[in-house]
């Protein structure tokens, strides 16, 4: 994938999370404050005014400097430092080999930025377990994706302000989780 495809991609996200936004809000007040889906809509939206597709390392760079400065809470801080880490490993021709580069930045970024691991109800539950399954060669869609955060319903959240539910976490998706779907699903989805 080059640069214009993966700024295509990048900038068909506004539309993922204005369409998602309720989704992302609701599940958000079940187990949070209940602005994950804003947030989202508001970073993605900075995009196209912000956006450097001068090279494949400035389109994910310039992408982490604007969702850093425009997606509140733990969100924009997490995702912006990952899509800078993972400027840092982007080839400007993206391959199978590349992707699986980037998805181990991805996690890696999120795993020391969040100071998470799996199984905490986290969207590094998403993001780690893509990475895996790219790494043992498995095909890694949408479906799948959805089924990453999915299971998260049955963690108990003990990360975030998720945790302060405690049990009454459970039963529930965890937001970030759900928008990791998403841009996973850009940066490596098949079209």
């Amino acid at each position: 994938m080059d640069v214009k495809a993966m700024k295509d991609r990048l900038l068909e996200l506004v539309s993922v999370f204005e369409d998602k936004e309720s989704e992302l809000t609701e599940l958000d007040r079940a187990i949070g404050d209940g602005d994950h889906g804003v947030n989202m809509v508001r970073g993605f939206k900075a995009l196209p005014d912000h956006i450097d597709d001068s090279s494949m390392q400035n389109l994910f760079k310039s992408t982490g400097m604007t969702l850093m400065s425009n997606i509140g809470g733990a969100s924009g801080p997490l995702y912006g430092f990952s899509f800078v880490k993972m400027s840092q490993v982007v080839e400007d021709d993206i391959d199978n080999e590349n992707v699986k580069a980037l998805l181990q930045a991805f996690s890696e970024a999120i795993a020391q930025r969040g100071k998470v691991s799996l199984n905490e109800k986290t969207m590094y539950d998403v993001i780690e377990r893509a990475n895996e399954a790219v790494r043992n060669g498995e095909k890694v869609d949408m479906e799948k994706l959805q089924s990453f955060a999915n299971a998260t319903k049955d963690i108990e959240a003990t990360k975030g302000r998720a945790s302060y539910f405690k049990a009454d976490s459970v039963g529930f998706v965890d937001p970030g989780a759900q928008s990791s779907v998403y841009i996973l699903n850009a940066l490596i989805g098949e079209d």
